[in-house]
């Protein structure tokens, strides 16, 4: 990060002239931290700001906990920058939270803006981890909130939406996908209809939820019929199964219109809503995107399992 406080030294050492003995002991730590810190030596920073943060002079100081709160940082990206709790990032943060309520100058007050906005990145990256890597919403959605706090306390103006698009977007793609391969996966399911539909909310329009949506209650509309073509229902539940599918394959093709009306050459659309009326058992319409299918050179299969 960029080096911080380039008029510390100046105003200390005006100051020096001026306090007691003692505050000018705690004065002249203050600026042998910021000069460590500078030297890239976090640990001893460490030692001498720790002492200056106690004294009642320095302690009030926003100059002071701002040093702190960049020391800390050093130390904390070495080994603590990807996990969720941190003692050293709780010392950051509140030690530039202090300074804040000092009412520091334009330039200390921008540093402090831009270590909010380090960690916050911070957050981020743990959000995605939590969901890639170990497939956690619950502690991706907390590091995620984490980020969306600090953004906004770094800028108050700033807008979040489209980073909020895409990261439900993300968790409803992820989860979709598990969903898809696993129907009994309703966890998958609620999680990925939940994200998705946060999407929606913010652009009713986006393609990537609007398939999503789709092709979850597509898969499940076609495995209830794959029940009945693999003879595993019986005579009396045929009936109740295809009003199941018929119900499950409407949701699904509100959300595919959306798309197909936006772009009627959206290919992959256009093969949803094939699937669709062939669950809907509307010929009119089968014959109607069975000829948009081979317009558009899209192959189309007897299996009637769409595939995201």
């Amino acid at each position: 990060m960029k080096v911080m406080c380039k008029y510390l030294k100046l105003l200390l050492l005006s100051g020096f002239m001026l306090g007691s003995v003692v505050l000018s002991a705690q004065e002249a730590k203050l600026v042998r931290a910021q000069a460590l810190y500078n030297e890239k030596k976090p640990d001893q920073a460490r030692l001498c700001i720790d002492s200056v943060i106690t004294h009642p002079e320095t302690m009030k100081r926003y100059e002071t906990w701002t040093i702190r709160g960049f020391v800390y940082y050093e130390i904390y990206k070495r080994n603590e920058k990807s996990l969720f709790e941190s003692s050293l990032r709780d010392t950051i943060l509140a030690s530039i939270k202090r300074s804040n309520k000092l009412k520091p100058d334009a330039d200390y007050k921008a540093q402090n803006d831009k270590m909010y906005s380090t960690i916050a990145v911070h957050y981020r990256s743990i959000a995605r981890e939590y969901l890639f890597e170990k497939s956690n919403y619950d502690m991706s959605l907390k590091a995620y909130t984490k980020f969306r706090e600090l953004f906004k306390m770094a800028d108050s103006t700033a807008s979040l939406k489209e980073k909020d698009i895409e990261y439900n977007l993300a968790v409803g793609s992820h989860f979709s996908d598990k969903f898809n391969s696993d129907k009994n996966n309703i966890k998958a399911f609620e999680i990925a209809k939940v994200t998705l539909m946060k999407v929606l909310e913010l652009n009713p329009l986006d393609t990537s939820a609007n398939m999503n949506m789709g092709v979850m209650y597509l898969n499940q509309a076609t495995s209830l019929i794959e029940k009945i073509d693999a003879g595993e229902a019986s005579i009396k539940d045929v009936d109740i199964i295809q009003e199941d599918a018929a119900k499950l394959a409407k949701q699904a093709e509100q959300f595919f219109l959306k798309v197909y009306n936006q772009n009627n050459k959206n290919k992959k659309a256009v093969l949803a809503l094939y699937y669709v009326y062939r669950v809907l058992l509307d010929e009119a319409k089968i014959l109607l995107f069975e000829q948009k299918c081979k317009e558009l050179k899209i192959q189309v299969t007897e299996e009637s399992n769409q595939k995201k």
